[in-house]
């Protein structure tokens, strides 16, 4: 990853590209409109600790945030430069991970959200946010893959991010809010995750709450087998267990024969243990519940090919834009 200090466009930012992303037009004004509505976020908590992340603003005085940066403290303020915004309140989901603040009045533009439902596998994303609480970092990347949970869509990108990122923004390529980045894989793979913005709404339903220590864990800090599946499937792609694979997929498929996620993790599973005419049938039945899904289509063509049907693979891979339709590890 390489790294440039830019400076005297809203602060300044660290420039870092990612992915196999073709490059996208970007300059300074579309960073400036994402600076306009990240903030920092410092969380003081009791002993004299502090913790540091980023928050975007969503609403008329609301930051989203993650709640691991804020669950163990009564007083967080929110900055941009030697400005300083006392939140009062919060709205907290502790287990998606989100939390709403209620702050002081805030003279930055609201993002508009975005809901994952209309974002494909492999559109164009960036990350805006303060890694560390320090300085502002700035990443393009992609879309890898899209797992759904809880009636949304939890985003995997390339848009890499390291520790510390946490309530940052993922964008598009409008400066659309998709989601908030939360998590990274442990593995060597370089697993980014950011939690679905348009969860925000049912967040606004909850009561909001005087700030106060929160009990519980986030859902990707739960023991592996209270996890959601598609976070156990990693963790067994990233140790090349798949035989463990096949039988968690199998199981997975059982569970929830709607998840086009779960048939294609099936798919995968099986066309690493050799089965490739199983594999095209569990990929097939992804294909029909997601027939837009650059995942599912991919890996069906490897499939395909290694089954000796080349047209059809061909023929299938033909609807990928050229960059999408190299198979990576995970075919």
């Amino acid at each position: 990853m390489r790294g440039i200090a830019i400076l005297g466009v809203a602060t300044s930012v660290v420039f870092a590209f990612s992915g196999t992303a073709q490059a996208v037009d970007f300059d300074a004004g579309f960073i400036t409109r994402l600076s306009t509505s990240v903030l920092k976020i410092s969380a003081n908590a009791s002993g004299n600790r502090t913790f540091s992340g980023s928050g975007v603003v969503v609403g008329h005085n609301e930051i989203l945030t993650n709640c691991h940066v804020t669950r163990n403290s009564n007083q967080i303020i929110a900055l941009k430069g030697s400005l300083r915004y006392n939140a009062y309140s919060q709205r907290a989901d502790l287990h998606r991970d989100l939390c709403l603040l209620t702050t002081d009045e805030l003279p930055f533009t609201p993002a508009p959200v975005r809901l994952t439902s209309g974002l494909p596998t492999g559109e164009a994303v960036f990350f805006y946010g303060y890694p560390g609480g320090v300085e502002a970092f700035f990443t393009e990347g992609r879309v890898s893959s899209l797992h759904p949970y809880l009636g949304s869509r939890v985003i995997e990108t390339s848009a890499g991010f390291g520790l510390g990122a946490s309530g940052g923004g993922l964008f598009d390529r409008d400066g659309a809010l998709v989601g908030i980045t939360t998590f990274l894989s442990a593995g060597h793979s370089g697993y980014y995750y950011a939690m679905p913005a348009d969860w925000l709404e049912e967040l606004r339903r909850r009561p909001a709450e005087p700030l106060a220590p929160l009990e519980g864990q986030a859902v990707w800090e739960l023991p592996i087998a209270e996890q959601p599946r598609f976070l156990q499937m990693q963790r067994l792609a990233e140790a090349s267990d798949w035989a463990g694979a096949l039988r968690h997929t199998t199981a997975w498929t059982a569970a929830e024969p709607d998840n086009f996620d779960a048939w294609l993790s099936h798919g995968q599973a099986l066309l690493r243990g050799g089965k490739s005419d199983d594999a095209i049938a569990s990929l097939q039945k992804a294909l029909a519940i997601s027939p837009a899904d650059a995942n599912v289509i991919r890996t069906l063509g490897a499939a395909l090919a290694r089954a000796g049907r080349g047209q059809e693979s061909e023929a299938l891979l033909a609807q990928l834009a050229p960059e999408d339709r190299d198979c990576d590890v995970a075919c």
